[in-house]
């Protein structure tokens, strides 16, 4: 494992201003960052609040380094004021890597990632579904991969169970990752679409793993997972992944003590559609529901508009709506739940979603741009809240023609924090893309580079069919990896304005 430290930088959306300018108490309210090698691409695909770790507060995010022609899995810790506590790659002799998704472990001691291990050769493809225990100050403590050892093996998404039963050797505390197995079209086979969960303890011991396998054509990709409250008498929650199948969006309730498959939906939106993200939530009725987002289009291909469902027992769709203006590109990647501190006047539940919006900005005719939003739980349509005042979404970035995009969101202790990449050069040295992380305040969520976002919403009619999965009964393989070697300390990458 390497380390890499960037010189320093202050993010704008215009213009370049002087840190020192800055007050120390804006700071730490709401920033935006960007950080990497001047040569390199980085990007965030994941990142959550950090509340139990050593000096609690700020953020962790993680994803993918590429310093050359190797790619490494990337790890950045930052405090509630931006500053750094840690920013490492992880790297396995070389093998090219990423990072989806972590999570924070309750107790205190640390940090879970989820990823792959990519092939090493087209030809001969051995990626690996890879969960990696990192400590709070980023040292790596454990690495296991999980499944098979040939084909396509990926991991998108990770949580820590808040439930479980232990007649059934599960309990609260225990790891369930996300991805899939996928084994090339051959001239005599066709192509094997598998997605794949996986539960363990919480030190990365197997406890079960599962494949699923339809016979709908296309691809069957789940690519998030929820855990749902427990429904009495069961002790522990099912679990819900949402993704696609085909040019549908999938979404597919298990038991969550043993994988077996609950029930199952998928949907079109205004005509085809896929999910990115998924929360589980429990209504003031006590049932549990879930709320997902992604993106819909009119016809493959065409122009995504952000495409939000609620789903209630039985995987029944109940609200589903689209947002967006037909002349731009909304995608909704991520959601989260506030808590009563997230966002002021909005109590706890409500559904807040980032992502990227594409579309003329002033005299841009192609400004890319960050965005984040609230939605009402219950209708799906922009938050209004309880003092009649309706929610104001936030656009951010250079409002320019390069991109700024968050890929995932975390509602947290007085804001929210998001990540994501960025494309703007910064720097004005051809930097080709840096990771980049939102810090939004309580107030309004607002950034220097923020502008207001109200996009229209529409509540769609309600249309859902099933999809038939099977289990796919086979032996798992849970295999060490070496873990990469510690780094020396480091130093800060660069700095922020509010």
């Amino acid at each position: 494992m390497n380390a890499y430290r960037r010189t320093a930088l202050t993010l704008a959306c215009l213009s370049l201003i002087p840190a020192a300018l800055v007050p120390v108490a804006a700071m730490a309210s709401n920033w935006e960052m960007t950080s990497g090698l001047p040569t390199a691409r980085e990007v965030h695909r994941g990142t959550k609040e950090v509340r139990t770790c050593v000096s609690p507060g700020g953020s962790i995010s993680v994803g993918t380094a590429t310093p050359g022609a190797n790619t490494n899995m990337l790890a950045e810790r930052l405090n509630v004021s931006s500053g750094l506590i840690f920013r490492f790659q992880y790297d396995t002799a070389g093998r090219p890597e990423q990072a989806a998704q972590v999570v924070e472990f309750r107790d205190g001691t640390g940090f879970a990632m989820v990823g792959s291990l990519d092939p090493t050769s087209v030809a001969t493809p051995t990626s690996q579904f890879v969960i990696t225990k990192i400590g709070c100050n980023g040292a790596p403590l454990w690495r296991f991969y999980y499944g098979d050892t040939t084909d396509y093996n990926t991991a998108f998404d990770i949580l820590q169970t808040a439930s479980g039963d232990t007649a059934f050797s599960t309990q609260a505390g225990d790891l369930v990752a996300l991805g899939k197995y996928f084994k090339p079209a051959t001239a005599a086979t066709p192509a094997v679409y598998r997605p794949r969960i996986v539960r363990t303890r919480s030190t990365g011991t197997l406890i079960w793993a599962r494949d699923y396998q339809n016979a709908i054509a296309g691809d069957f990709e789940l690519q998030a997972i929820a855990e749902l409250p427990p429904v009495a008498p069961s002790l522990t929650g099912d679990l819900v992944a949402v993704g696609r199948i085909g040019p549908e969006t999938a979404l597919m309730q298990v038991n969550g003590n043993t994988g077996a498959v609950v029930c199952t939906a998928r949907t079109r939106g205004i005509g085809t559609a896929l999910f990115h993200d998924v929360v589980g939530v429990r209504t003031t009725g006590g049932t549990p529901e879930v709320l997902a987002v992604g993106e819909t289009a009119a016809s493959v291909g065409g122009a995504p508009q952000v495409y939000l469902a609620r789903f209630v027992p039985n995987c029944l769709l109940r609200v589903h709506t689209h947002w967006g203006s037909t002349a731009d590109r909304e995608i909704g990647w991520a959601t989260d739940l506030t808590l009563p501190t997230t966002y002021a006047g909005a109590p706890a539940g409500v559904m807040m979603i980032a992502g990227e919006v594409n579309g003329t900005y002033g005299t841009t005719a192609l400004s890319q741009d960050a965005f984040t939003h609230l939605a009402h739980p219950q209708t799906l349509l922009p938050y209004v809240l309880p003092t009649g005042l309706p929610v104001i979404g936030k656009r951010y970035g250079t409002q320019g023609v390069q991109a700024e995009k968050a890929f995932s969101l975390s509602a947290g202790n007085n804001g929210a924090y998001f990540a994501g990449s960025t494309s703007t050069d910064w720097l004005a040295n051809g930097d080709p893309l840096h990771a980049l992380t939102y810090r939004g305040d309580v107030s309004a969520l607002k950034t220097v580079c923020s502008v207001d976002w109200n996009p229209p919403a529409t509540n769609l009619s309600i249309a859902s069919n099933t999809f038939g999965v099977t289990l796919i009964a086979k032996s798992f393989n849970q295999l060490p990896l070496p873990t990469p070697i510690t780094v020396p300390a480091q130093q800060p990458c660069c700095t922020v304005v509010p």
